[in-house]
């Protein structure tokens, strides 16, 4: 009988400890590819979300100013001013006369929140910051090619075209001659909400549209901004008449006034929020809705450029090139640069070993205002209300 042939006990359990060591390596290795590809996923979507956050507000910072007359637009008062400022539940510093192109908020947003992992509790941070920035709308075109600013409201001959319109004499409202504008206007026309600003040699002016009806922009008291104020000494569009209800060449130009400010009032997703001008406004129709450009974001800080002759040295801890607000005697009109400061976690939490945990990021830029920086040392009265 022939003898057989085969695998002994010890052999078969060699063999199958070397197959259960390959097969653990190669399971450790493919988990250790997931973590690696999870951790890649989640940094990308954090930095897309901070590059997307990015692009809106150094896009808007780079138009600051643009169309604005140096030292801002004259906001209505009577001793301090009253304006309800986009992004917090407070106004504008009462003693701001002037609304500026770039408002800083230093501390004056939602504090920032995070979120632990392992237990979802809700970690509170600092305060975040908030922006304001205001600049002129110069592209709002009629079917016709004129410009919303290109002619005055009104416009005797022998001047072509003639302009009929009318401003009343209050500031409810302004009606433009079809011949010079014919509103709504084709490119993004005007609406509710928009907000309006009027010029001419004796200055500036600020209101929020109401209605539109035809060829009439109206401007009704209860604003949400608390602009359509009447009755206020300075800064009113009854301010600019030359005689009570006379007024000299006056146009009007649309202006943008965008917000940024992180709404945390979900902690588990905290947003980077656009606001342009004021929103809920009419209660039945509000427009202007908040608009979220970026999730998962934890902090928003502002630094500023300030062209500083005057202050005692220590004035800014940081210097002026990196002060969080300007310091009387300098104002906001003298910014030059912003720093922007973005920091954001991942959607989802990574775990590594056993642990869970956010993966963070975080992007910083510097955006010179290329309308602030110059500054005119010849003021008139042309280069003060000139779009």
């Amino acid at each position: 009988m022939k003898r057989q042939r085969g695998f002994t006990l010890i052999e078969l359990m060699v063999s199958m400890s070397i197959v259960v060591s390959v097969v653990a390596i190669a399971t450790d290795a493919l988990m250790q590819a997931e973590h690696v590809t999870n951790m890649v996923t989640y940094e990308a979507n954090t930095q897309e979300n901070l590059r997307a956050g990015m692009h809106f507000m150094v896009r808007d910072l780079m138009q600051a100013g643009e169309g604005i007359p140096q030292g801002g637009i004259s906001l209505p008062y009577t001793g301090t001013s009253a304006v309800n400022r986009p992004g917090t539940a407070t106004i504008f510093p009462n003693t701001y006369i002037t609304l500026p192109a770039i408002t800083p908020g230093s501390l004056q947003g939602q504090l920032a929140t995070s979120i632990n992992p392992s237990t979802n509790a809700v970690l509170t941070g600092v305060a975040t910051d908030i922006i304001n920035i205001l600049y002129a709308d110069n592209v709002l075109v009629d079917a016709a090619g004129h410009y919303l600013y290109s002619y005055p409201v009104v416009q005797a001959a022998p001047s072509t075209p003639i302009c009929a319109g009318t401003i009343s004499a209050t500031g409810a409202s302004v009606s433009l001659a079809p011949a010079c504008f014919t509103l709504p206007g084709v490119t993004n026309p005007i609406t509710a909400g928009n907000l309006i600003m009027f010029h001419n040699q004796n200055g500036t002016a600020l209101e929020y549209v109401t209605s539109i009806a035809g060829n009439t922009i109206n401007f009704a008291g209860g604003d949400p901004a608390g602009l359509n104020q009447t009755g206020k000494l300075n800064g009113t569009v009854a301010n600019l008449a030359t005689t009570p209800g006379v007024f000299p060449p006056t146009t009007v130009t649309r202006v943008w006034m965008v917000t940024y400010y992180v709404d945390a009032t979900t902690p588990t997703d905290p947003q980077l929020i656009r606001q342009v001008n004021y929103p809920g406004y009419p209660a039945g129709a509000p427009v202007n809705p908040p608009t979220t450009i970026a999730d998962d974001i934890e902090n928003l800080g502002f630094s500023y450029d300030i062209t500083s002759s005057t202050d005692a040295v220590g004035t800014y801890p940081n210097g002026p090139g990196n002060a969080a607000a300007p310091v009387l005697p300098d104002t906001p009109a003298q910014i030059r640069a912003v720093n922007v400061f973005l920091a954001g976690r991942s959607e989802n939490t990574y775990t590594a070993e056993t642990t869970p945990t956010f993966l963070r990021n975080n992007l910083s830029s510097q955006v010179s205002i290329r309308s602030l920086s110059f500054t005119n040392q010849f003021q008139t009265s042309a280069s003060q209300t000139a779009p």
